[in-house]
């Protein structure tokens, strides 16, 4: 047996127990009773009763592991949910969800207050459904859907205006089409916890704040209120499309850039990585319009902050047998740029 100061022992053959003050050597110890006289005792002669140093650290993982689990839940939070705004479709009864009405709720996760309308796709045109103010963090139920009429409602408009009574950054505006599958309403799997209100939640990004300027060089980022204004002319570098001899007139194609469009799941992804996707399928539907001799490709890139909008026509400007214009207001807002292939 090792025994330490601060130990407490009790004597094997006589009462009484005492505290180890001193290690005389390897086989005695210094033993301060009740009355205050310090004893030489044979540590063979001694038992254990309170060792010190193991009743520390005993205390101690009461307290620690806690503070690690918090400290290790905020990392969570703050890696899942990025600033921007989102809307959650989220069933009154969670339990019959077959038979359940949705609400609607829009979420502001901003340091702004915002501005916004609410807007449904009907007949080639919206019908405003709701406009109001939301608080910055702060979620809101805009709309209840009646579950029999759910397949009317799959295209929702979001338009969003950032402001704040204090000094604050520019921040561009949103107008964005938010695509919605009615058939994933009907999954039960489909709807999850989250961290903005207490009903389980099918969550959906309208725009990240800053969304595409993050991480990107002062030196590099874009002037957003110049991109969204800007009247793009075509520009003859380096880069030809093929010469074509007839183009059919009535021929069109359409390609829509929001990442949900393009693959089912994008959890985790990074903002390059959901961009080159993007830009990818952008440039293999060009290039199967420019081949297939189409007259003209829509392309809905959203208004967001204004990045992918840039990224596409900094490649449209490669090409030469090409023009493109601001898609039509009425139908896309700001959020489609129109291609004549000649």
């Amino acid at each position: 047996m090792k025994l330490k100061t601060g130990d407490i022992v009790r004597f094997l053959n006589e009462k009484g127990e005492g505290t180890v003050s001193k290690i005389i050597n390897k086989t005695t110890v210094a033993v301060t009773i009740s009355d205050g006289f310090e004893i030489p005792y044979l540590i063979s002669e001694l038992v254990l009763v309170f060792d010190e140093t193991k009743a520390k650290e005993k205390s101690q993982p009461i307290i620690i592991p806690l503070i690690q689990e918090e400290v290790k839940q905020k990392i969570k939070y703050t890696k899942q949910e990025r600033k921007g705004i989102y809307v959650a479709f989220a069933p009154e009864k969670i339990n019959d969800i077959p038979n359940s009405d949705i609400n609607v709720w829009l979420i502001n996760y901003t340091e702004y207050k915002i501005l916004f309308t609410y807007s449904i796709l009907q007949n080639a045109s919206f019908k405003t459904i709701e406009t109001g103010s939301v608080a910055a963090y702060e979620p809101q139920l805009i709309e209840t859907i009646d579950r029999k009429i759910l397949h009317d409602f799959s295209n929702f408009k979001i338009d969003v205006l950032f402001y704040d009574e204090k000094d604050h950054e520019h921040q561009m505006p949103i107008s964005e089409l938010v695509k919605l599958k009615p058939i994933k309403l009907y999954k039960e799997n489909a709807f999850c916890e989250n961290n903005f209100i207490p009903e389980k939640s099918l969550l959906m990004c309208v725009s990240y704040l800053d969304d595409f300027n993050e991480g990107i060089p002062s030196s590099q980022k874009v002037d957003m209120a110049k991109i969204l204004f800007q009247k793009q002319s075509p520009s003859n570098t380096s880069k030809q499309s093929k010469p074509h001899a007839t183009n059919n007139p009535n021929s069109e194609m359409e390609i829509d850039l929001h990442i949900e469009e393009l693959i089912d799941n994008f959890t985790g992804m990074s903002n390059f990585e959901i961009v080159q996707i993007q830009l990818n399928n952008f440039k293999n539907t060009l290039d199967k319009a420019i081949n297939g001799h189409y007259r003209k490709l829509i392309v809905i890139h959203g208004v967001g902050n204004g990045r992918l909008k840039q990224e596409v026509r900094n490649i449209l400007s490669t090409y030469k047998n090409v023009r493109f214009y601001d898609g039509s207001y009425a139908k896309y807002g700001f959020g489609a740029t129109e291609i004549l292939i000649s």
